[in-house]
This record gives C-alpha cells, structure tokens and sequence, in this order.
C-alpha cells in the first residue's frame, strides 16, 4: 500500500487482482472528500489495466440513515440538484419505468440530476444497438429517449427516487421528500 505523492490522503494498492479477468494488474484506490452539504465521504475505486474494469463506491463517515428520496424535476434548474448514490443504491425514474437496481456491479458517484440522467441516456443508447430488439422495443426506447431530452429540456417533468438501505445516498434539495425506511440486520 502506498500513499500518492500528489496527494497523501489518497492511499493507493497497486497489483493486486482484478475481479473480472482475475490478473494482478488492477489499482485500488481511497480517498476522502469532505462534502459541504454531506459531510466527509470516503471514495473507493478499483481499475484494470489488463482487461479495462472499473468500478467505483462511496460511504459515508459519519451514519447515514436508511431512507427512500422522492423528488419531481420539473424545471431546468432543477438538474442542478446534487445526487449521491452508493453502490447499495437503487434508483428509479417511474414516468418512464426504468431503474438500476443496487447490485454487486452497482457503481455509486456524486453528481447531479442532469448526470443521473445522462447516465440512464448512455446506457438505453447501448441497448438501443442490440440487434435482437422488436418494433415495439425500439419504439419503447425512442420514446424513453425523446422524455429525457424534454426533461432535461425543462419541457417536461418526472420523478426521480433513490432507496438507500444503508444510508449511504442522497438528494440534496429543499424539494426532496424523505421516507425513512428500517436499517439493514
């Protein structure tokens, strides 16, 4: 283990395993933020140099509590609210019935709304080159893509929710509406 000498809060193991192609070329990573609406957060990151995986997580240093956060885009403006999501996070946009579940491969990152949407944007793009799609699939896929541009258009409102079992995401708005849910055994 070593510490950066750019930055020594940033601690650094090089040549340790990678969990996918299994070779010894992958560089863990962690370091700490101080957030100014969130508090202090650590930061972990893996990345391979033999087979291109990464994959990034957050936890927050002071508990954080089990919740579900509701909000409604409803304005340009709006895509400017802060958004932090672990990897134990599942985020759900229901106007357009798409989420991303909190698996294993789940990554979490701070960003804001326009960014969580962007997200959603690459990855339906992705989808939308699968060869095996239907009429009906691709019609879908249009129809989810032409909502994201109007929200993000401020033509268009949509409810955005995170469900953090751990406590370890967040929205930061006045507009956020929280429902605490039970903590994790």
């Amino acid at each position: 283990m070593s510490q950066s000498s750019d930055n020594p809060d940033i601690f650094i193991v090089e040549k340790q395993q990678c969990p996918v192609c299994g070779k010894h070329e992958s560089t863990f990573s962690e370091y700490e933020i101080e957030d100014p609406l969130a508090g202090p957060i650590a930061i972990f990151s893996i990345k391979c140099n033999a087979c291109g995986y990464k994959n990034s997580d957050l936890e927050f240093l002071e508990e954080g509590t089990p919740a579900e956060y509701s909000i409604e885009i409803s304005s340009k403006e709006d895509l400017n609210i802060r958004v932090i999501k672990s990897g134990s996070c599942e985020i759900k946009i229901p106007t357009f019935r798409i989420s991303v579940d909190s698996s294993m491969g789940s990554e979490g990152f701070i960003t804001n709304i326009e960014g969580v949407l962007n997200r959603f944007r690459q990855q339906i793009l992705f989808l939308k080159e699968d060869d095996d799609l239907d009429k009906t699939q691709r019609k879908k896929i249009k129809n989810i893509l032409k909502g994201l541009d109007e929200v993000c258009a401020g033509e268009k409102s949509m409810v955005l929710k995170l469900k953090d079992d751990t406590g370890n995401s967040m929205i930061l708005s006045d507009k956020v509406e929280v429902k605490p849910l039970k903590k994790r055994k």
